[in-house]
């Protein structure tokens, strides 16, 4: 046995972690983009490490994929595809494996713009241009939408995200905001923003407005509607289509032939000067937009249960019909269905709390957890796209669990 441990202590890739599997994982996330970011970040090792910073990066995407396990389980299922030792596996793996205390601390040096930046380069649309499915009116169809993550209630996380208030007071937990941008077609993500509840989401989508360009329907619900963030969506050439709010003031400036009308969102800049002026309606600058009015009902023989309005800058009915806006609208819920997947498919429902404690820990826990997502819809888009499918009519759970049992089960390589 003391042979065995001189072999294993003087082959450097044999060293504990010596060679990691981790599956399908590395098809999107593959050594050298991982190393790549890592560099960029500035968080190489000056040293040798038992836990180097390539290794980290797929520990961390391992436990997202693993979400009820312990760190130690999570350890053994990451190793588990040992290829250099195998009649030793139960002590390399198990005996051997790092504590808890030394993950949090390599997690720790590792940071979270690690796995944001990971993301930023794995994410984007995915569909192509024969995808049909993927367009509305020859556009690219995509949405934005937030939700909250509640956090482990502590002083420091109180400090940096902010607990939520209503009208009873502030919420039980600290939360974290996510406002992400999506393509309906495939739900994957094209891009994704942090930060605590006291950030507003419309301040967490202009950070997104680089992802938009020319081809594009960007789709949103009323709380993403203003003349600020209008504006800054159609400058990056993309075309808008968001529902508006009930006391939005929409003056009908002139009727369509299709039943629609024109109307504008005023600039706040001046339209409060204006308006104490006495002017109204026409009188007050803003963007021109079209406003498409519709009502739904659950039943046929009932009265109409809501009625939507959609503003788009596409004026010409011919360039957009109404139902192909009431259509793309309703492809909104793509974005919703992809939080649920999170919620609920990854981490096993919202109620779940994230096992990260910190602020920069729960960040870099949410940016991985946003990575494995989109791993998981390009698997399931390029597994339909071989099939000739739409990826709807692939299961997230079943691909999730197939990412999960091919961790262990793929050519290892070097950690570092």
């Amino acid at each position: 046995m003391a042979r065995v441990g001189q072999q294993v202590a003087g082959l450097d890739e044999d060293r504990l972690p010596g060679r990691v599997a981790v599956g399908v994982l590395t098809r999107v996330f593959p050594p050298g983009l991982v190393d790549e970011v890592v560099a960029g970040a500035g968080v190489v090792e000056q040293r040798i490490r038992v836990l180097p910073a390539r290794l980290v990066v797929y520990y961390t995407l391992a436990m997202i994929v693993f979400f009820q396990s312990s760190y130690s389980q999570v350890w053994v299922k990451l190793v588990g595809g040992l290829d250099w030792a195998k009649s030793f596996r139960a002590r390399v793996a198990v005996g051997m494996s790092p504590s808890p205390a030394a993950i949090s601390k390599a997690r720790a040096r590792l940071g979270w713009q690690v796995m944001a930046d990971l993301l930023e380069r794995v994410a984007g649309p995915l569909a192509g241009r024969d995808d049909g499915w993927a367009y509305v009116a020859g556009l690219r169809l995509v949405a934005v939408d937030g939700l909250t993550v509640d956090v482990p209630d502590s002083p420091a996380n109180r400090a940096e995200f902010g607990r939520p208030r209503g009208g009873i007071g502030p919420g039980a937990f600290p939360q974290v905001r996510v406002v992400a941008l999506a393509e309906c077609g495939s739900r994957a993500l094209m891009g994704a923003r942090c930060a605590g509840v006291t950030t507003g989401e419309q301040t967490l989508v202009a950070e997104l407005m680089g992802l938009l360009g020319n081809g594009m329907l960007v789709v949103a619900d009323r709380g993403f509607l203003s003349h600020k963030t209008l504006s800054e969506t159609l400058a990056t050439g993309a075309h808008a289509l968001l529902r508006a709010k009930a006391d939005i003031d929409l003056p009908v400036l002139s009727v369509l032939a299709d039943g629609t009308y024109i109307s504008r969102i005023a600039d706040p800049a001046v339209s409060g000067r204006l308006r104490r002026q006495g002017k109204r309606g026409a009188d007050l600058p803003g963007i021109t937009v079209r406003v498409i009015e519709y009502s739904v009902s659950t039943h046929d023989d009932q009265d109409p249960s809501e009625v939507f309005a959609l503003l788009t800058d596409l004026i010409d009915p011919t360039e957009l019909t109404a139902v192909q806006a009431a259509q793309a609208y309703t492809q909104r819920w793509e974005i919703e269905t992809a939080f649920g997947e999170l919620e609920t498919g990854i981490r096993g429902g919202p109620a779940v709390v994230l096992r990260s404690k910190s602020p920069d820990m729960i960040r870099q826990e949410l940016y991985a957890l946003l990575c494995v997502y989109q791993a998981i819809r390009t698997l399931i888009y390029n597994s339909a796209d071989q099939a000739g499918l739409d990826p709807d009519r692939i299961s997230f759970t079943c691909a999730k669990n197939a990412i999960a049992a091919r961790v262990t089960h793929a050519a290892a390589f070097p950690p570092r």
